[in-house]
Parts: structure tokens; sequence; C-alpha cells
């Protein structure tokens, strides 16, 4: 019988986006690189709050309600980069907000205890 592990498939989603955000910064894809450091920031707080509270955010309120109760620290965070994610959609974006994020996620992988892609996972 094959078990799934939610944590790991969490983790290894967080490492996956992260890479993919970091390819498409090389390249100056800005927008597309943003979007992806998001990505790895949602798995990283779906993966907190599984190992909190075994359950997992339906979509962007959810996982915003989930986080104010349960990571004040996680919650935050979003909630200040939030509005650079909603700005992928339909703004041109520059490699200072790509830092920013960047930066902030990289925090957040430290306080998730999940090592950071390194280059040579590129």
């Amino acid at each position: 019988m094959f078990i799934i592990n939610m944590e790991d498939i969490l983790r290894e989603r967080a490492k996956n986006y992260y890479i993919i955000a970091s390819i498409a910064e090389k390249k100056g894809m800005y927008a597309e690189s943003i979007s992806n450091y998001f990505k790895s920031l949602f798995a990283l707080c779906d993966f907190i709050l599984y190992k909190k509270i075994k359950q997992i955010p339906k979509d962007h309120s959810e996982r915003f309600s989930l986080l104010k109760i349960n990571d004040k620290y996680l919650y935050s965070t979003l909630d200040v980069l939030f509005s650079t994610y909603r700005e992928t959609y339909t703004k041109i974006l520059n490699i200072k907000q790509v830092i920013h994020v960047k930066e902030k996620i990289k925090m957040v992988f430290e306080y998730a205890k999940i090592n950071i892609p390194t280059q040579k996972n590129m």
C-alpha cells in the first residue's frame, strides 16, 4: 500500500516553485518569478499549517483565515506581501520587488526548517 506523506509533498512543492522562480528571475521574467515565489510561499504556509493542525486550505481566503488563528508570523508575512502577488496579473514588476519577495520567502523557509534550494539544485 502506498502512503502519501503530505509534508513531503508540500516541502518538495515549495522547493520546486522556488527553483522555477529563480530561473524566471535570471531570465528577467519578474512577474513570473514573483508568481512562483508566491506559490513556494503558499506551499510553505500549507506545510506549516498541516504540521500544526493537519489541515490544508482550499484557497487563499481559507489560508489567510487559518494562518490568522494558527500562525501570526506567517499571517502577517503573507498579508504584507499579498498585494505584490496580485500585481503579477496586471502590472509590470521590477527586480527590487522580486528581491524583496525572495528575501521574505527565504525567511519563511528558515522558519519552516526547510533547506532553501541552492544553485546546484537548479
